[in-house]
């Protein structure tokens, strides 16, 4: 949840001013907590039971995010491929994964590549990450920091806000909490608590800061979601053009050069990646489910 300070849009429908974070400026947890405050409440002896409250301030906005122990995106992986049994299990755990399960198929969809039902060269989130990397002008010490340029630096966070701005603009801000919520209880369930072991604190691929920092930049990715759906009157029947896909990355690219002081060379409703990822919404878009 973001809370505005000086805004004007009603329903805190605005761009966030707020900067997003990079894992790869944090040493540790404990640099990390000296950025965003980290409380822990309901704490038991199973590390992956409780509740983590979030809280970031930044030019003058505040995100807070609350994370509690539940269902993964592991358990709804291994219901759909598991007995009857597994699927009544998921119905009781998480009715509201049963009841959306037809936008969450087609997310699945949109944030993998599927080369066997959209060809070889298909595009996901990641893709789209990536591109923005590479769209990063190196004229103005974007890159003084060298692990910046590495896979927890700004390509994991621009898949992360732009996935998110995405699932929130094309379906909505809910279900990409939702959405996000799942993921990192996958990857980390000891998120809620805090007890981590020193393997997990040591580690350098999947380590508590990392996901701690998705948790954040997930949030602004779907208030950044909320702000160009708005913008652009984006609902349901919208078409994706190749147009309005440039314009809507354009915009979030827009959002990271400002925040980050680099510049980015923008998209063009020419590219292949523009139009590719373009198709791929409006294929899905038509198709009932994929699970």
């Amino acid at each position: 949840m973001l809370f505005f300070t000086g805004c004007n849009h009603s329903n805190n429908v605005c761009l966030p001013g707020c900067k997003p974070l990079l894992a790869t400026n944090f040493k540790n947890l404990q640099d990390f907590k000296s950025v965003v405050d980290l409380s822990y409440f309901n704490a038991s002896e199973d590390s992956c039971i409780g509740t983590v409250r979030m809280s970031y301030e930044n030019q003058g906005q505040t995100i807070s995010s609350i994370l509690s122990e539940g269902i993964t995106q592991g358990d709804i992986t291994d219901a759909h491929k598991g007995s009857l049994w597994d699927k009544i299990y998921l119905v009781f755990q998480a009715p509201y994964a049963v009841i959306h399960r037809n936008e969450l198929s087609k997310i699945f969809m949109l944030a993998r590549r599927r080369p066997t039902i959209f060809g070889d060269n298909d595009v996901a989130f990641y893709d789209l990450a990536l591109a923005s990397m590479q769209n990063i002008k190196k004229d103005n010490q974007a890159f003084r920091n060298f692990r910046d340029s590495l896979e927890k630096g700004y390509i994991n966070t621009f898949n992360h806000i732009t996935a998110q701005a995405l699932i929130t603009t094309i379906y909505s801000e809910d279900i990409a909490h939702f959405v996000a919520t799942v993921h990192e209880r996958h990857h980390m369930p000891e998120l809620v608590s805090g007890k981590f072991s020193e393997k997990q604190l040591k580690d350098t691929v999947n380590f508590p800061t990392d996901n701690y920092v998705d948790i954040i930049n997930n949030e602004i990715g779907q208030e950044l979601g909320k702000y160009l759906k708005h913008k652009y009157a984006i609902d349901k029947k919208t078409r994706w053009t190749a147009n309005l896909t440039c314009s809507f990355l354009n915009e979030v690219q827009a959002y990271y050069a400002q925040s980050f002081d680099i510049k980015i060379e923008p998209y063009s409703a020419s590219d292949s990646i523009i139009n590719r990822f373009s198709r791929k919404i409006e294929i899905i878009k038509k198709n009932r489910s994929y699970l």
